[in-house]
């Protein structure tokens, strides 16, 4: 009796300190109070890549590669569900992503994780997360690292 009291203690311990997912953080936060969620199917984003593939040539050369957009936005929630979001974000199963950026600005931290294969970003996480700011965005779809590498260059040429 002893031993399946405390298999199932174990059971309820691991349980509350397993990492989870990144649907897992989606589904608990999503219908907060004062939560932004937005979700783009791959429907929505054939649509999109209709209408922006008439104004503007170099944005749709990004966004012809992805499929969906998933954005979670906590900013206007209390300490207590920023604090939460925080563990739930320490305690995410980082399995399959790489680290492709990470800083840490005045306790403001953001991370972009992304899962690749054979040199293409299927998954993008970016990954914000600090007193004021909470968001996490996962961006789907077959990027090449060429053209991300293009869209900064564009970005970042001007400030020169």
């Amino acid at each position: 009796m002893r031993k399946l009291i405390g298999t199932i203690a174990l059971m309820l311990v691991m349980q509350t300190v397993w990492a989870g997912n990144v649907n897992d953080v989606f589904n608990e936060f999503k219908n907060t109070e004062h939560a932004d969620y937005v979700s783009v199917s791959p429907f929505l984003m054939k649509l999109g890549k209709l209408l922006v593939k008439h104004e503007d040539k170099e944005a749709y050369d990004i966004i012809r590669h992805i499929n969906s957009v998933q954005v979670l936005d906590l900013e206007d929630c209390s300490t207590a569900v920023k604090q939460r979001f925080a563990r739930s974000i320490a305690l995410l199963d980082h399995d399959g992503y790489e680290t492709m950026m990470r800083v840490n600005d005045e306790g403001e931290k953001v991370n972009i994780l992304a899962k690749t294969k054979r040199g293409v970003i299927r998954e993008m996480l970016i990954v914000c997360n600090g007193p004021e700011d909470c968001v996490l965005v996962r961006i789907k779809g077959k990027i090449k690292e060429s053209d991300i590498d293009k869209l900064v260059e564009q970005h970042t040429g001007d400030d020169e």
